[in-house]
């Protein structure tokens, strides 16, 4: 398997990943509480409501992040060979900020989307970086003459 299809393969899988967490965390009920109606007919119950419910809105908007990373460097793995040193600076920059909204949110939501970030990182360190005009016939760069 080449270096293009191991990094997109990566990319994919990052991608993937980062949605499966935002998905789990936007639809799972993730706080749990117990409701007691007192009184001689007592009932009790258990709650469970999701990071948007009880948290608002704007914890979507942080669910995100990661997401748009990924398909930064998702896009950034597409073969596509214009400009191989953006491209790799993309995935690293993309790497080292997910890794910094990991490291920030480890304590609730970060853990989950640290498995996204070392396929992000597979993806910085093996993606192509740089490929020479001419090729020889067994697919490996050709060195200047």
């Amino acid at each position: 398997m080449n270096r293009t299809k191991v990094s997109t393969a990566a990319a994919i899988i990052a991608h993937i990943l980062a949605w499966a967490a935002t998905l789990f965390f936007l639809f799972r009920p993730v706080y749990s509480g117990v409701s007691v109606s007192p009184g001689e007919s007592s009932t009790s119950g258990v709650t469970g409501r999701t990071l948007v419910e009880v948290n608002g809105l704007w914890s979507a908007l942080l669910l995100v992040i990661p997401v748009a990373l990924t398909a930064v460097t998702l896009i950034a793995s597409l073969p596509n060979p214009a400009r191989p040193r953006l491209k790799l600076t993309l995935r690293w920059a993309s790497f080292v900020l997910l890794l910094a909204f990991c490291a920030v949110s480890a304590l609730s939501i970060g853990i989950f989307y640290l498995p996204a970030a070392i396929a992000t990182l597979v993806l910085a360190i093996v993606g192509p970086y740089r490929r020479s005009q001419s090729v020889d016939n067994s697919g490996a760069d050709a060195l200047p003459q």
